[in-house]
């Protein structure tokens, strides 16, 4: 069921979209300090409406879930310096990750890979 856009609903998804990628602490802080105060209830009922009209989804990155606007596919780097997460098209990742079928006699279906390292701002430094 797609429920009606609410104005709630349109700042939280337009924050997940100024943010790129936002725990939800990232989320709140970010709507409190740029538009009138919205209660964390409503913040994470939409978080949840929105996740379940796949608009956004939940990504583990480490130890940390984060949200992100539901784009083309794609993997994930991490900044082991600065934090910085980076999206990762899948035409950067070798052929063969990407073409992956079948594990130990498992139908892979999807994969989501989550690179770390130094990102290349905090390597100039």
């Amino acid at each position: 069921m797609i429920r009606r856009n609410t104005n709630q609903r349109q700042i939280v998804f337009d924050s997940l979209a100024c943010l790129g990628h936002a725990t939800s602490d990232d989320l709140i802080n970010h709507i409190n300090n740029n538009y009138s105060n919205i209660s964390l209830a409503t913040i994470y009922r939409n978080l949840t409406i929105l996740l379940e009209e796949k608009q956004i989804k939940k990504v583990k990155i480490g130890d940390i879930d984060v949200y992100e606007t539901v784009k083309e596919k794609h993997y994930h780097f991490k900044c082991r310096a600065c934090g910085n997460i980076i999206d990762i098209s899948p035409d950067k990742i070798p052929n063969d990750i990407n073409s992956i079928k079948m594990i130990d006699n498992n139908d892979v279906l999807d994969l989501d890979i989550v690179f770390t390292g130094i990102c290349h701002r905090c390597i100039k430094k």
